[in-house]
This record gives structure tokens, C-alpha cells and sequence, in this order.
């Protein structure tokens, strides 16, 4: 039912730390593995190893940046501080400026829905 589906969710509302540093972790331990594997793999000639290393590493930076947008939303860790410096530091790996990202991301989420408000990362 519609209330089962509503309590389950509550779960997920509030952000909880410890498991957030686990999925830093496992993201980021696996994408430097992987980007190690393929500097090894580029360096020795080996082209079709870096073509398909290059998939998932792909995946987890898109992953990376998933957790730089959740920091932006304020939703990653429970202080603010973390999710800001977190959001910095990601900011490096995704080549996309956090602060300016943030702003611009806001500005997006304010107009979303109304067709006659375009802005930044809207479809014109």
C-alpha cells in the first residue's frame, strides 16, 4: 500500500554518515583502481584493456559526480561543512567548478516546471 511505500521511504529522507563514508569509499577506492589499471594498461600498449577499463571507470565518475550533486543538494553527509569540502574536492575528479555548479544548479531547481523561466542547464 501507498503508507508501507511512505514509511520505507522514510528511511532514506534523513542522510546518515557512516553509510555515506562507506559509499565514498568503495566509489572512490574502485575508480583509482581502476585509473591505475588503465595508466598500466595505456603505458603497455594494451588497447582493447583500455577501452574496456575505460566503461566502468566512466561509470564510476559519473557515480563521483552523483555524490558531488548530493553535496551540492546539502543531502551527502548531515553537516554542511562536509558536504562542502566533499563537494570541493570532487570537483577536481569531474572537472566541473562546485561552487559555480552549485549556484547555477540552484537557480535551475527555482525555475524547473515553468516553461517561461529558462536557465542554466535547462532544454531551450
Amino acid at each position: 500500500t501507498l503508507r508501507r511505500l511512505i514509511r520505507h521511504c522514510m528511511a532514506f529522507r534523513d542522510p546518515h554518515d557512516g553509510v555515506a563514508v562507506w559509499q565514498l569509499v568503495t566509489t572512490l577506492g574502485a575508480y583509482f583502481v581502476l585509473v591505475g589499471f588503465l595508466i598500466w594498461a595505456a603505458a603497455a600498449g594494451h588497447v582493447l584493456a583500455v577501452l574496456l577499463l575505460s566503461l566502468p571507470a566512466g561509470g564510476l565518475l559519473v557515480r563521483i559526480f552523483t555524490i558531488q550533486h548530493d553535496c551540492g543538494h546539502g543531502s551527502f553527509f548531515s553537516k554542511r561543512w562536509a558536504n562542502t569540502a566533499l563537494g570541493l574536492a570532487l570537483s577536481v575528479l569531474t572537472l566541473t567548478p562546485y561552487d559555480y555548479w552549485r549556484r547555477a544548479h540552484t537557480l535551475h531547481h527555482s525555475g524547473s516546471g515553468d516553461l517561461s523561466r529558462r536557465g542554466i542547464g535547462d532544454i531551450d
